[in-house]
């Protein structure tokens, strides 16, 4: 019981520290953020050249954006996600 809860206590403590924005961190995300917005857009202008025009349409657009966001949350926030505890 005891090393459950102090890992617990440890775990919360490493929550408290990755959560806290720095400007290396933020520059990170912004950069990251970049890529996947510029990889995106690249990939639907690839795809209107080859006859795609459904990518044309802004809700189209707005719908890859999205999804492509919520797809990559995950790499785009872990430097504010701490690493499991240490058994």
């Amino acid at each position: 019981m005891g090393k459950k809860k102090r890992l617990k206590k440890l775990y919360r403590r490493q929550l408290e520290e990755a959560r806290k924005p720095t400007l290396g961190k933020l520059l990170r995300l912004f950069l990251k953020t970049f890529v996947l917005i510029m990889g995106l857009g690249l990939l639907m202008g690839v795809a209107v050249g080859f006859g795609l025009d459904v990518f044309q349409n802004f809700w189209a657009q707005i719908a890859v954006y999205t999804l492509g966001y919520v797809l990559a949350y995950r790499w785009l926030m872990r430097e504010f996600r701490p690493p499991p505890p240490k058994l």
